[in-house]
């Protein structure tokens, strides 16, 4: 595997994994947006005293996501039916408290339930829920569910994180369920704790992988620190350590968490920001001696955080009210696709062409860039991604996988390309020798059967029999048949898991385009005919498109993106017919239109669908694509 994908394939399954990050909880990867910090010595490692709690106090501030957002001029946060009574008290050299002593006496420590946004440079990533009860067998259950968008270059990807922890009464973990998204697929894992041993089962979609790993003493879960102040807030000077199972690395690492002083951190309050008088706790997350991290919580008298940051990092989570987090949360809580971005250059849609229906060729310009920085959002005085003529990409990583009805056309320094989509084939006679296009014989890959396209199982050859049997059936009209099958089936779900096997999908209700497209592949190749899937994108028309950003709230959400047509990501199949390729999307019931590109192509054999998705995700990234024509008519 080439250098470049095997660091793409590694940085991938850590973030995949941790989706949005468990960094704000002192868990798991602690950072997500470059992960090969975490395998090197951290900055404080070994230069600094062993004293870092008391560094951390002098130097973590929470300053500048709190004060960009004042300098920006954008208003601060009431909650709806807000109260004075409902604001937070700050007593001069005491921390700040929001509920009354006898209420907390009244609730159990192991129940509360906490809501928290990210903010990177004062826009909003993501955020996170987490609630911890006592179940009627006397275990503490803890359930997380994370969400948030990342951004390559101009995509926006969104990521999801569903974890529910199980713990006997002392708080040692004894068993994890995980649901992990990025962009379009999910992936599960289970793990078992026992004295001994800890138990991996992982889902990898196409395959069952089971791991164990050997344990010597009692394991706390991933939110510990939470789960101790909650407990029982850290006096002044106290320290405490424990061994914490990180889920996602499957490895165990020493969680060392210190008191350091009173501090004054900018919270967000149900008033909007403010300085807070709070504990302040620094936490040392250590796998080995070369492989540290240091956060930094601020917490209240009950316990309660109310802000963390991991140091020498911009981001910051801020502690809010349920109101505030889905006021906040609006772009990335009502994200309808898993990938989108906006395509700049002449539109796609008119007001007469929704009725209309008529386009016929668009032409689209693709300048290549490097590869962005993963997970990163421009500053204000930086331009996303810009082309590097210098270093270009190298020649095959700037092949996208061409469809029928596809035509490219390459610039001399390889930088540039033009691409035509056409609703119907365009003569070889007019394209002389200028296009790319797609091409090329079937392969017996095409007509496999695969853990994902099992079209031997009884529900899938069901479906088939049912299907296009008319003996008068061209295998072009066949192919069809099936195409409006599959579209008549299954009600369209762009959040769905991503990857199932055709027996499953043929058993549901709603799927997604890639599990649409599995199915349909599915029943081709058991009629004989060839057939590969295609990840692309394709318009998203108006009447779909999330509102844009709210000026009210006080984040920026959709700020890096730019006005234009707004593309989605999008799955299809392309079959071989009276030897001739078609494009056949079941998500609409036909041919696909001029408004759909492809990115990537698989037949579907040996895939790591992770690895599918992450190569689809950084070539994507990397294509700054405009439309410079629009042609409709008959």
């Amino acid at each position: 595997m080439e250098p470049r994908r095997r660091e793409s394939l590694k940085t991938s399954l850590m973030t995949l994994c941790v989706a949005v990050t468990l960094a704000p909880l002192g868990c798991d990867v602690p950072d997500r947006y470059d992960i090969e910090t975490f395998e090197k010595p951290a900055p404080w490692h070994p230069e600094v005293s062993s004293s870092f709690a008391s560094q951390a106090s002098n130097t973590a501030r929470p300053s500048s996501a709190a004060d960009a957002m004042r300098q920006s001029g954008m208003p601060e946060i009431l909650s709806p039916g807000q109260s004075p009574s409902d604001t937070m008290e700050t007593i001069p050299g005491k921390p700040a408290s929001r509920s009354s002593a006898g209420a907390i006496q009244n609730q159990l420590s192991d129940e509360w339930e906490t809501w928290q946004v990210h903010s990177l440079r004062s826009t909003i990533l993501g955020g996170i829920h987490a609630k911890s009860t006592r179940t009627v067998d006397n275990q503490i259950k803890v359930e997380l569910e994370e969400q948030g968008l990342t951004y390559r270059g101009m995509l926006q990807i969104l990521e999801s994180n569903q974890q529910t922890f199980w713990h006997d009464a002392n708080g040692d973990l004894k068993k994890v369920d995980c649901t992990f998204r990025r962009g379009p697929i999910e992936s599960h894992r289970t793990i078992e704790i026992t004295p001994s041993e800890v138990q991996f089962v992982d889902d990898r979609l196409v395959k069952t992988q089971k791991t164990t790993l050997r344990i010597n003493s009692p394991l706390g879960g991933p939110l510990h620190v939470y789960q101790t102040l909650r407990r029982k807030p850290l006096k002044e000077g106290e320290t405490r350590e424990a061994r914490v199972l990180l889920p996602i690395l499957g490895e165990v690492a020493t969680l060392r968490l210190q008191h350091n002083s009173l501090a004054s951190p900018s919270v967000l309050t149900p008033a909007g920001f403010q300085e807070v008088v709070l504990q302040e706790a620094s936490c040392l997350l250590s796998l080995d001696p070369k492989r540290q991290r240091e956060s930094v919580y601020w917490f209240d008298d009950q316990g309660q955080v109310q802000l963390y940051h991991v140091s020498n990092e911009q981001r910051f989570s801020y502690g809010c009210k349920e109101s505030q987090y889905k006021l906040l949360g609006q772009e990335f809580l009502s994200q309808d696709y898993p990938i989108s971005l906006q395509v700049q250059g002449k539109p796609l849609e008119t007001e007469s062409s929704l009725l209309a229906g008529d386009l016929r060729q668009v032409g689209y310009k693709i300048m290549w860039a490097k590869p962005p920085a993963p997970e990163s959002v421009p500053t204000d005085d930086e331009e996303a991604t810009e082309p590097d003529s210098e270093t270009p990409p190298e020649e095959e990583d700037k092949q996208i996988a061409l469809a029928p009805r596809q035509y490219l056309q390459r610039g001399g320094d390889g930088v540039e390309q033009k691409l035509i989509v056409s609703r119907v084939p365009v003569p070889k006679s007019k394209l002389r020798d200028r296009f790319d296009q797609f091409d090329g014989d079937s392969t017996p890959a095409d007509l496999a059967a695969t853990s994902l396209l099992d079209y031997r199982s009884a529900t899938v050859r069901r479906i088939a029999k049912a299907t296009a049997n008319s003996p008068d059936f061209t295998t072009a009209e066949r192919a069809m048949e099936m195409n409006r099958t599959v579209h008549s089936l299954l009600s369209f779900e762009p959040l769905s898991q991503g990857m199932r096997s055709a027996s499953q999908i043929a058993d549901s209700s709603t799927a997604d385009s890639t599990e649409q497209s599995i199915l349909l592949m599915a029943l081709l190749r058991s009629a004989g005919i060839p057939a590969r899937m295609v990840m692309g994108i394709r318009h998203q028309t108006a009447d779909h498109i999330s509102p844009t950003q709210d000026l009210a709230l006080p984040f920026q959400t959709r700020g890096r993106l730019p006005d234009g047509n707004r593309f989605v990501y999008h799955a299809w199949v392309v079959a071989k017919v009276d030897d001739q390729w078609i494009s056949l999307d079941p998500v609409v019931g036909s041919e696909t239109k001029p408004d759909c590109l492809a990115i990537e192509s698989t037949d579907m054999k040996d895939i790591e669908p992770i690895e599918l998705v992450e190569d689809f995700i950084d070539k994507l990234s990397r294509m700054q694509i405009s439309i410079y024509a629009v042609i409709r008519g008959a």
